[in-house]
């Protein structure tokens, strides 16, 4: 907090205002809690009482049990050794300022971003531009992963079986990314959100065609790393002074994870942030977290039931270890909804998920291509050029594994510039249906071929990327937006807008066909002149220029087909009826 350039003045003042530490009270108390000495120092921005740390923190600990350092010494770079502390994330390299801030954190009203650091301009307090990030001090300042050793002496000292479990679970551990060993793993296949390059480099660079530097692959794998958790980022807290409320404040911690932790509790879109409205496209929050920004959120959302709510954990189930939170939250809706689910399973409409009628307006990523540029300043072969944002009216739906209906969103995606691949052309499943709930997901892809016909940047590892919609729950689709074709095939317009790299942004669109003769997209198109910035070739964010149609599978992808038409067309808007048929749940 303090820079260590003060130590001398430090230790003059100590004396000067008749300052005694005694062997059981920490220096880091003596001079933050006294405005005085922190006024002299020239930060009387962080003033601190342990009283007031207590009541937020809710933990009889010390300034030292969580941030480390060497209490006992009143010489302040001395007590400064070793101090845990934020992680200040810059753009350029993801490094990480580790020199003592001017400023604390500030806080805004946008959830996606309500704390952010500032900086000084002339003479004035600006949001630092520089950041790319925010880490509290239990990640590595080298890789931004997580930090086990500092969490083991901070949060672990006092809650160790805790740490051990979460040391060992699918967040502890990364478990389901790191397994995405390149982009030519054969049990999981390629991803939208790349490879795990920690450990992967010669398996990455060897069916590579063009160079990938060491330090451009640990960069990449930083940006992998900043999304994946510690303990803080569960239950750290931060929040602005409340009158009257002494546990609201800088120090603040929930015992039980608040659903804003699970989206980066305003650090931008990272956590289930960056997957769920991002890149599904269909989350929890919505608002200032969709892309476009503004889409609707889940209707659980509006109704205040969070996240641990539906989905089981630790807390309610003490046999899943902490940090365990089940990923299927079937069974979570009879809670509250038993009528509706008893009636839904003897219905028409059975074989059909929940969210595959009450999911529509799918925001996000609506194509995504992994070429050259730079990432954080270095140039690189695996930038993701992802902003083509946009909105598909409703998902498509596809039979999972065990034959049910989900909803899906199909888009385009290429990672270029790769020598072979091992797939087999048609749809996959990342895990097999036989594993248990806390190992598997309902997600889906298809690869459409390695593809030549750019004038740079070929042999592009082309796939259909369809992850399953879970969350985004709303009022349920129409009957026609399943039915109103003849022959089961389902149709979808998507409109997006481009705003990466490469070139000035630019809006266009395609067609997503799902029928009995394939999967295709279609028609990818911009509506705008493409002019590329210097240094970048339109192949690199826009190879669909050239590869056209090349995104489509074979297959029965068509909805079973309305046998009497007559009966639908007298039925399909009249609900009760509908509902006394056995088509709808009550």
């Amino acid at each position: 907090m303090i820079r260590p350039a003060c130590a001398f003045l430090a230790t003059v003042l100590f004396l000067a205002l008749g300052v005694e530490i005694a062997p059981a009270v920490e220096s880091c108390i003596v001079c933050h809690e006294n405005e005085k000495t922190m006024q002299h120092l020239g930060h009387p921005q962080f003033v601190v009482t342990q009283k007031e740390v207590d009541a937020q923190t809710r933990m009889e600990a010390n300034c030292s049990d969580c941030h480390l350092g060497n209490p006992a010494a009143p010489d302040m770079a001395v007590a400064h050794k070793g101090l845990a502390r934020l992680l200040v994330v810059k753009k350029r390299g993801f490094s990480v300022a580790t020199s003592a801030r001017i400023y604390p954190l500030e806080f805004g009203t946008n959830q996606t971003n309500r704390i952010y650091a500032v900086t000084a301009r002339d003479g004035k307090k600006v949001k630092d531009s520089s950041v790319a990030a925010l880490l509290w001090h239990d990640k590595r300042t080298d890789t931004l992963t997580q930090d086990f050793a500092t969490m083991k002496q901070t949060c672990g000292s006092c809650h160790a079986s805790e740490f051990e479990e979460f040391s060992k679970s699918t967040m502890g551990t990364n478990a389901k990314q790191s397994l995405y060993k390149g982009w030519t793993n054969e049990q999981r296949g390629p991803h939208n959100c790349g490879p795990w390059f920690e450990g992967n480099y010669d398996t990455i660079q060897g069916n590579t065609v063009i160079p990938m530097s060491r330090e451009s692959a640990n960069i990449n794998q930083k940006a992998c790393n900043i999304c994946h958790v510690g303990c803080l980022d569960c239950h750290f807290n931060p929040q602005p002074k409340k009158e009257g409320d002494a546990s609201i404040g800088r120090h603040t911690f929930s015992k039980r994870p608040p659903s804003l932790s699970c989206y980066g509790n305003g650090r931008g879109s990272v956590c289930h942030a960056g997957p769920e409205d991002r890149r599904r496209g269909a989350g929890y929050f919505g608002g200032s977290f969709s892309f476009p920004e503004g889409n609707e959120p889940d209707v659980h959302f509006k109704a205040k039931v969070g996240c641990l709510d539906c989905h089981e954990n630790s807390a309610n189930n003490p046999s899943l270890g902490h940090a365990m939170v089940k990923r299927q939250a079937q069974g979570a809706c009879i809670r509250c909804h038993e009528q509706a689910v008893k009636s839904h399973e003897s219905s028409i409409h059975k074989n059909l998920s929940c969210e595959a009628c009450h999911i529509q307006q799918v925001g996000g990523y609506q194509g995504t291509y992994w070429g050259p540029g730079k990432i954080a300043g270095v140039a690189t072969p695996f930038f993701k050029y992802k902003a083509y944002y946009g909105i598909m009216p409703e998902p498509i739906l596809i039979r999972n594994q065990e034959g049910r209906w989900i909803p899906v969103k199909p888009f385009p995606m290429a990672a270029l510039n790769q020598k072979e691949a091992p797939f087999k052309l048609g749809l996959h499943w990342r895990y097999p249906a036989n594993l248990p709930a806390l190992k598997r997901t309902d997600d889906a892809w298809a690869f459409t071929g390695l593809l030549g016909g750019m004038p740079e940047n070929n042999k592009a590892l082309a796939w259909i990327q369809m992850d399953k919609m879970s969350h985004k729950l709303g009022k349920g689709r129409d009957c026609d937006s399943c039915h109103q074709s003849l022959d089961g095939s389902q149709r979808q317009m998507v409109k997006w807008e481009y705003g990466d790299p490469g070139a000035a942004p630019f809006s266009g669109g395609h067609t997503v066909t799902a029928s009995a003769h394939g999967l295709l997209i279609s028609n990818i198109h911009s509506d705008d002149r493409i002019e590329p910035e210097k240094g970048y070739a339109l192949s690199s964010f826009a190879p669909w220029l050239y590869l056209k149609d090349a995104w489509q599978v074979k297959g029965d992808f068509s909805l079973p087909a309305i046998r009497d038409r007559s009966a639908y067309e007298r039925i399909k808007s009249n609900w009760e009826a509908a509902r006394k048929a056995g088509m709808l749940h009550r």
